[in-house]
C-alpha cells in the first residue's frame, strides 16, 4: 500500500519533491505559495515549518502542463501513488481505472496510524486558509456508514468554527445516510480512496460500496471507528456528528472543487467531537481555483475512465484507442483517439460523448495512431489537418450549457463543437499523407551518418549534463 509518506518519499527519490524548510504561516502564505508553485509547474512542494500541527504539501497528485515539460506528464503522480510505477503510460493509466473492479480489503483490524489528541480544536491543525482567514478542507473524504455498509465521499469545505466543520458533499450522499449521522472526516488519505470515493459518487450513479471500489484499484488498510470503516493511514481523523446546514448559512462565492461540477451537492456541518493525528503528520491540500490543482488532475482522469469503458462497450467493439480530457482545459474540452469504423462514424463518436458527460462542450477526434502524450500534435492537428470550414462541426445553439467551461456561467443554451481530425475510411491508403518524423524524413544512410557524428561529438554526455532527455533513437 502507498501511503501518502511512502509516495512523497518516491517523489522525493525522483527530485520531485521540495521541502520548503523557511517559516511560511498557514494562514494565507501557504495558499499563495503553492497556487503560485501549481501555476509554474514546481515540484510538490511541503511545508516544513509552520505554527500548526500538521505539514500541508500541494501538488501531490498534479503534474506539470504538457506544453512546458517535455520530461514530466500530468497522470505520472497519480499512477506512482496507485502502485502502478513512474513508467505506467497514459493507456494503461486509464485501462486500470476504467476496469471499475471491486475486492475486499484485506486488514479491515489494523489499528489506526493517527491517535486522539487533548485538544478538538480544528483550527490548531494549521490547516492552509481561504481567501477569509478560516482553514481549508480539501482532497479529504466523509466516512459515514448505514446499515452497516460503511461509505467514502469527497469533500470540500472550511472550518466554521473552531469545533464545526461546513462540509460541501455530493447531494447523494446525503440522501443515502440522511442526517444527523456519526461521521468521520479523514485528511491526509491515499490515492486509490481518494479516486474511489470520486467513481462512487460523481459519476451520475451512486455506488456506496466505496471501500470495495478503493481496494480493486490499489491496496488498502482499514480500521473500524465506531460502526464505520475507516482508513487506516489518514493523516488526520476528526469525528464528530453531522447535520444539514442552515439554508440562510450556506455561502456560494467560495472556489468549487472540480468534482462539483459533476453532481449536485448539499452543505452540512460536522460538529467535532474528537481530532486524532499521526506524529508530525502530512495533509495533501490544493489551492482551489487554480489550474492544473490535484482536483482537476484527479477528476479528469476518473471522468475519461468513465468515458472509455461506456464508449468502448457502446459498439459491441472497441474503438477508442485512448480519451483524453486535458488539465489545461479544466475538464472543457475531451480529445478521442479512435478507429473510424465508417463514413459517420466520427460525427456518432462526438454526439455519444455529449450523451455520456456534460462537462465539455468541444470534442476532437483524432486517428488511432495518435500519441496521448503529446498534446501540442493533438492541437496541431486541430488547425492543420482539420478544415475550419469542412471539419469545424456547430450544433444548433439548442445544447445546454457545459458544466466545467469558464465561459458561458449564465446558463443559457449554446452550440457544441466537434472536430474531425481523421482520415476518410473510404480513402484509399496512397491517398493519406504519412506522418512526418526524423525517421522517414531521410533515408537510411543519411540517418546512420547523423547518429555517428552525433556520437563522436559526444552530445549525449552534454545532455546529460543540462538534464535534457537523449534517446534520439
Amino acid at each position: 500500500m502507498t501511503t501518502v509518506r511512502r509516495h512523497l518519499d518516491r517523489l522525493r527519490e525522483t527530485d520531485d519533491l521540495i521541502s520548503v524548510t523557511e517559516r511560511v504561516h498557514w494562514e494565507g502564505a501557504v495558499a499563495e505559495v503553492a497556487s503560485e508553485a501549481t501555476r509554474h509547474n514546481c515540484p510538490v512542494t511541503l511545508f516544513e515549518n509552520t505554527s500548526g500541527t500538521v505539514r500541508p504539501v500541494s501538488g501531490a497528485y498534479g503534474g506539470a502542463d504538457q506544453f512546458a515539460s517535455a520530461d514530466q506528464r500530468p497522470w505520472q503522480r497519480i499512477a506512482q501513488a496507485l502502485d502502478l510505477g513512474p513508467e505506467c503510460s497514459y493507456t494503461e493509466l486509464i485501462e486500470h481505472l476504467a476496469r471499475w473492479e471491486t475486492s475486499d480489503i484485506d486488514a479491515v483490524t489494523d489499528e489506526s496510524a493517527a491517535t486522539i489528541r487533548d485538544s478538538g480544536d480544528i483550527y490548531s491543525l494549521g490547516l492552509p486558509t481561504t481567501s477569509d482567514g478560516t482553514p481549508l478542507v480539501s482532497l479529504g473524504l466523509l466516512v459515514v456508514e448505514r446499515d452497516g455498509v460503511t461509505t467514502w465521499a469527497p469533500i470540500r469545505g472550511r472550518a466554521q468554527r473552531s469545533q464545526t466543520l461546513r462540509l460541501s458533499v455530493p447531494e447523494s450522499v446525503v440522501e443515502w445516510c440522511t442526517s444527523p449521522a456519526d461521521v468521520s472526516v479523514v485528511l491526509g488519505v491515499s490515492a486509490a480512496p481518494l479516486v474511489a470515493a470520486l467513481q462512487g459518487w460523481t459519476q451520475g450513479q451512486t455506488t456506496p460500496s466505496v471501500p470495495n471500489l478503493a481496494a480493486g484499484l490499489a491496496d488498502v488498510s482499514a480500521t473500524t471507528v465506531g460502526s464505520r470503516t475507516v482508513p487506516s493511514d489518514a493523516e488526520v481523523r476528526i469525528d464528530g456528528r453531522m447535520n444539514a446546514a442552515e439554508p440562510s448559512a450556506i455561502e456560494g462565492t467560495e472556489p468549487r472543487a472540480a468534482w462539483e461540477l459533476t453532481c449536485e451537492t448539499a452543505t452540512v456541518d460536522v460538529d467535532v467531537e474528537t481530532v486524532a493525528v499521526r506524529e508530525d503528520p502530512i495533509v495533501p491540500f490544493t489551492p482551489l481555483g487554480e489550474p492544473l490543482t490535484d482536483d482537476i488532475h484527479l477528476m479528469c482522469l476518473v471522468e475519461t475512465a468513465k468515458l472509455f469503458r461506456r464508449v468502448n462497450n457502446y459498439w459491441g467493439v472497441s474503438p477508442v484507442e485512448w480519451i483524453q480530457l486535458p488539465v489545461e482545459g479544466r475538464l472543457g474540452f475531451c480529445i478521442v483517439s479512435s478507429e473510424i469504423l465508417y463514413a459517420g462514424f466520427e460525427w456518432q463518436l462526438a454526439n455519444t460523448l455529449f450523451s455520456f458527460s456534460d462537462l465539455f462542450d468541444k470534442v476532437l477526434v483524432l486517428d488511432e495512431q495518435a500519441d496521448p502524450t503529446n498534446l501540442a500534435r493533438a492541437i496541431d492537428d486541430m488547425w492543420v489537418k482539420a478544415h475550419p470550414a469542412n471539419d469545424w462541426i456547430f450544433s444548433e445553439p439548442n445544447a445546454s450549457s457545459a458544466a466545467a467551461p469558464l465561459y458561458r456561467s449564465d446558463g443559457e443554451n449554446g452550440s457544441r463543437l466537434y472536430i474531425n481530425a481523421t482520415w476518410d475510411p473510404r480513402w484509399d491508403e496512397e491517398y493519406i499523407a504519412p506522418r512526418v518524423t526524423f525517421e522517414t524524413a531521410f533515408s537510411e544512410n543519411v540517418l546512420e551518418s547523423l547518429i555517428e557524428r552525433w556520437e563522436e561529438l559526444g552530445l549525449d554526455d552534454l545532455l546529460d549534463e543540462r538534464g535534457v532527455s537523449t534517446d534520439h533513437e
